[in-house]
């Protein structure tokens, strides 16, 4: 199942991430269900007419911005 939420990227940018729930997996030690994957498909409100490489690579390299991200999911989820 696919969802949706509104947060905030580099300290302020607002974008709308489309993201997975991988249910959780206690056979494999995988104890809590976690974000599986994500993409981001508005930045500012605006629809991404192609995927935003620029962003995802200023997201990488800023020292804990992707795992702060996913956390963000985790949050409005509720994990």
């Amino acid at each position: 199942m696919e969802y949706e939420a509104q947060i905030t990227v580099l300290g302020g940018l607002p974008v709308t991430v489309e993201y997975n729930i991988q249910e959780a997996e206690p056979s494999v030690g995988i104890m809590s269900s976690y974000v599986s994957e994500w993409e981001i498909t508005y930045i500012n409100g605006r629809r991404c007419k192609k995927s935003p490489e620029w962003l995802y690579k200023r997201i990488k390299a800023r020292k804990g911005e992707e795992t702060r991200l996913i956390e963000n999911l985790d949050a409005v989820m509720g994990y």
